[in-house]
C-alpha cells in the first residue's frame, strides 16, 4: 500500500510527526537509518523547559511554551508512561560572579514565566539538601520538567504504528528524484519509495539527505556527552542546572545522568576521556553526594543546530510537498509535541494553529 506521507528520520521529531499524522487518518511510512532513538534523541536530558536560547516573548519562546504543555498531556494519548518527572528545575550558582549572573536572568525571565522564585544558596539547599555548601544562588522553576526521551520516542512511534503507519529501520536514504518540483521517488539503500508528501526528520543528516535537491538547509552538529551512574535512593527532586552548560538528572529508576552540550567537534561521536574526568569532578563538586557512585555508561550524540539558533520548520523552497523539521539542537525532545502537530497540520490543511514563519527555510535565503 502506498503511503500518503513518508518521514525520513525515527528520532523524536519524526516520530512525533508519525504520531500525530497518523492520529490524522494519514498513511504514513517511517524510514529510518538505523532505530529508533538512536540518533541525539536516544543522549538527551529531555528537560521539557521554557525556551531555553531567550526568556523574552517571541516565536520561540510561544513555540516551547505550547509543546511544553503538550507534552505533560501525552501520557493517556500515547498509552505508556514517560516516567514524567514533575518537581521542576534548579538553576544553581556556585560561585558570586555566576549569582549575579542569575540574578539578572531572573530579572528578565520573572517577567513572562510565572511561578518562578529566585533563592539564597541557604534556601536552594532546603530543597536540595545534598547541594554544594558553596552554592550562591539558584532559580526555582516548577513549570519545567523531565521525561525519559526512550519512552516517549517509543511511544510516538508505537501510538502511530496502532494506528496503521509502518516502521523501516536499517534503512539510508540516497537522495530524491525530482519532476517539477514534486518528488517522483524516494532513493534508499532497499530500493526506491513514493508518497505524496515527504517529511524528512533527519537531525543532523538533514542537509546530506536533501544535498542534492539545491537548497541549503544550514544544521550543523553539536555534541553533548553523557554520564550515567549506578542507581541510587533518590536524593535529588529537581532537574539541576549549571553554568558551562552542565546539568544532573536522576531518574526514576535512581540513576544519575550527568550531561553537557555545545561542543562543536563536527560529526565526533567519541566519549573523550578527559571531558569525562572534568565532568566528574565538576558535578562531585556540586553534588558530592555522587562521589560514592560508580559510573556504568558513558556516550555522545549529535543535536542538530540550525545557523540562527532556531528550528527549521516547513516546505523546502521549490519543492512544496517536502517538509523540512529539524534544527531543534538540544531542545527536540520539549519542541517535538509542537513540531509534530504543525507538520500535521500543514500537510492535513496548509495552515498551522502556530505561526511558522520565523523557523522556515526561507529565512536563510533572504540575505
Amino acid at each position: 500500500m502506498k503511503p500518503d506521507v513518508i518521514i525520513v528520520g525515527g528520532g523524536v521529531i519524526g516520530s512525533a510527526c508519525a504520531h500525530f499524522l497518523s492520529r490524522a487518518k494519514v498513511k504514513v511510512l517511517v524510514l529510518e537509518q538505523k532505530h529508533i532513538a538512536s540518533g541525539s534523541s536516544g543522549a538527551a536530558a529531555a528537560l521539557i523547559s521554557e525556551a531555553s536560547s531567550s526568556v523574552t516573548p517571541g516565536p520561540l519562546r510561544d513555540f516551547a511554551c505550547q509543546s511544553r504543555r503538550m507534552v505533560r498531556t501525552l501520557e493517556g494519548e500515547l498509552e505508556t508512561s514517560i516516567e514524567v518527572m514533575a518537581d521542576g528545575s534548579l538553576a544553581v550558582a556556585l560561585t558570586e560572579e555566576e549569582a549575579e549572573t542569575l540574578r539578572n536572568r531572573f530579572e528578565s525571565m520573572s517577567r513572562f514565566e510565572q511561578g518562578c522564585s529566585l533563592l539564597t544558596g541557604s534556601e536552594a539547599r532546603t530543597l536540595e539538601p545534598y547541594l554544594s555548601p558553596g552554592a550562591q544562588a539558584a532559580i526555582l522553576n516548577p513549570n519545567n520538567y523531565h521525561v525519559n526521551p526512550f519512552r516517549l520516542c517509543q511511544g510516538y512511534i508505537r501510538s502511530a504504528l496502532r494506528r496503521g503507519a509502518r516502521l523501516l529501520c536499517g534503512t539510508t536514504v540516497r537522495g530524491f528524484k525530482v519532476t517539477g518540483g514534486h518528488i517522483d521517488r524516494i532513493v534508499t539503500d532497499r530500493g526506491d519509495f513514493q508518497a505524496g508528501r515527504v517529511v524528512v526528520a533527519g537531525g543532523v543528516r538533514t542537509p546530506e539527505i536533501l544535498s542534492g535537491l539545491g537548497v541549503a538547509v544550514p544544521v550543523e552538529p553539536v555534541r553533548g556527552q553523557v554520564i550515567i551512574t549506578d542507581a541510587a535512593p533518590a536524593v535529588i527532586r529537581h532537574f539541576l542546572f549549571f553554568f558551562g552548560h552542565h546539568y544532573i538528572k536522576q531518574t526514576a529508576a535512581g540513576n544519575f545522568y550527568l550531561g553537557s552540550h555545545l561542543e562543536r567537534v563536527g560529526f565526533d561521536t567519541r566519549v573523550t576521556i578527559e571531558k569525562l574526568r572534568a565532568y566528574a569532578q565538576t558535578f562531585a563538586g556540586a553534588l558530592p553526594v555522587l562521589s560514592g557512585l560508580r559510573i556504568i555508561h558513558a556516550f555522545a550524540g549529535l543535536r542538530p543546530m540550525s545557523a540562527d539558533g532556531l528550528p527549521i520548520i516547513g516546505p523546502l523552497p521549490g519543492i512544496p510537498h517536502l517538509i523540512v523539521a529539524t534544527g531543534h539542537c538540544a531542545d527536540g525532545i520539549r519542541d517535538s509535541a509542537a513540531t509534530g502537530k504543525a507538520v500535521s497540520e500543514l500537510i492535513v490543511s496548509g495552515k498551522t494553529e502556530m505561526p511558522l514563519d520565523a523557523f522556515r527555510v526561507e529565512r536563510f535565503q533572504r540575505g
